[in-house]
């Protein structure tokens, strides 16, 4: 088979691989939208799964194959081989079994910080964390063996900010901290201070403004939703974006505000 014959398959299998990708996101938005609480560990053998499935193709040998045959024609297509490369080697470093407890876990503690974030008790979750921090070392440290990084924090950083270091990270936030620290003196030091908003702001009230909010913002509802959380989020893509916020019924700019900048992600 030529290159581009590699090239469309490696596209046809990618295609169904994000695919799958965006059902294990909507099981996530899902978990943490309408999920009932006792579905917890159900949902979390239910992430273990599908990520099983989604590292095994990533991982898949034929990847490897058709990224060594593969040709593009056109700019677009050679940044597609060059990500779905370096992802594929990336993945590659990382044990199936590692990957598996990683989404089990980060399941079933959701439900447990919400629950902590609800009484204001940090020791309920603290023992989910410190089972997270061992697990995201370890997927660290077999990136660092693979190539990828000088250390698990920079390993794990790549992943989102390719290139970028926890030392370039420093640096750039040094640079910043003495203005932004002024600035703030500033603004606690003015003259006018605007009286606190105080009042009940009832939920549905809040959420019909944002509704409102997110149309002045162009949020297409033929395409999206609106749901509450915990915490706000976006997810999914293309033509299926979904959007949380949260109500505080003392504080209705924390409702605002959430869902103008979640609409900014899903726009």
């Amino acid at each position: 088979r030529g290159p581009m014959n590699a090239f469309t398959d490696l596209m046809a299998f990618q295609r169904d691989t994000e695919a799958l990708g965006e059902i294990a996101g909507r099981l996530g938005w899902d978990q943490e939208t309408m999920m009932p609480r006792g579905a917890a560990l159900q949902r979390g053998d239910e992430m273990a799964a599908i990520e099983g499935v989604l590292h095994a193709r990533r991982t898949d040998p034929r990847v490897g194959e058709w990224l060594a045959q593969a040709r593009a024609d056109d700019a677009a297509g050679q940044r597609a081989l060059a990500l779905i490369g370096r992802a594929y080697q990336r993945n590659a470093c990382i044990p199936a079994r590692l990957v598996s407890e990683i989404a089990r876990t980060t399941s079933v503690a959701q439900g447990i910080w919400a629950e902590a974030r609800a009484r204001n008790d940090v020791a309920h979750f603290l023992p989910s964390l410190r089972q997270i921090i061992a697990l995201k070392r370890e997927q660290g440290q077999a990136l660092v063996a693979g190539g990828f990084g000088r250390d698990a924090y920079d390993a794990l950083l790549d992943e989102f900010e390719p290139g970028m270091t926890a030392a370039q990270l420093d640096a750039l936030f040094g640079r910043m901290r003495p203005r932004l620290v002024a600035l703030r003196e500033a603004v606690l030091g003015a003259r006018f201070q605007p009286a606190p908003l105080c009042g009940h702001f009832p939920r549905e009230q809040q959420l019909a403004l944002a509704r409102e909010l997110a149309d002045a913002f162009g949020y297409d509802w033929a395409r999206g939703r609106l749901d509450l959380a915990v915490h706000p989020f976006s997810s999914g893509s293309g033509q299926d974006v979904r959007i949380t916020t949260r109500v505080v019924e003392a504080e209705p700019f924390n409702c605002f505000y959430s869902t103008i900048h979640e609409v900014g992600h899903a726009a």
